[in-house]
């Protein structure tokens, strides 16, 4: 079984995770350990969509009117956080790979490149998915994204289970 597990950081993500993990080790409980170190041939891809910050069209009008040079540091300033934010996802998605191959998974992890639109993150998720193969798609129902406790459903989650031809296993 291949499981595309879905991590922005949150709790309810971290959480889905965990269940994917669980799920894997109870299907094969008592096959022995392998001569590579995992338990089965089962895989989860630990997948994260980095949304980079950038600068509107409203403020790049009004940089493109006034002071370049202002406009630039900004460009170059905002380039430097994106390096920064991608160098310490790589580092939390190594911790994550560490910690369930521990436990005899094949994991891998993926990073990719997002908008801060819902519907082209859960695009990009659903195309990575199909373009894998994966069985089955696991993610959280609120992302870092959901600002209330009492919402049913995240836009990301929503929009996955609106589109994608893969099962989908949303984890309260």
């Amino acid at each position: 079984m291949k499981i595309l597990a879905l991590v922005d950081g949150s709790d309810n993500s971290i959480k889905s995770l965990e269940q994917m993990v669980n799920l894997l080790n109870q299907i094969d409980p008592k096959k022995a350990t392998k001569t590579d170190g995992n338990k089965s041939d089962h895989e989860v891809i630990i997948l994260s969509v980095l949304v980079p910050f950038h600068i509107t069209n409203i403020v790049e009008k009004n940089i493109q009117s006034g002071n370049s040079v202002k406009g630039e540091k900004l460009k170059a300033y905002l380039k430097e956080i994106n390096a920064e934010v991608e160098k310490e996802w790589i580092a939390k998605l190594a911790e994550l790979k560490s910690k369930y191959q521990q436990e005899g998974i094949i994991v891998k992890t993926k990073l990719l490149e997002g908008s801060h639109s819902s519907n082209f993150v859960a695009y990009s998720i659903v195309k990575f998915a199909e373009d894998e193969n994966i069985d089955l798609i696991s993610v959280g129902k609120i992302g870092t994204g959901g600002s209330h406790s009492n919402k049913l459903l995240g836009s990301v989650a929503r929009n996955i289970a609106e589109i994608s031809t893969r099962p989908l296993l949303i984890v309260p």
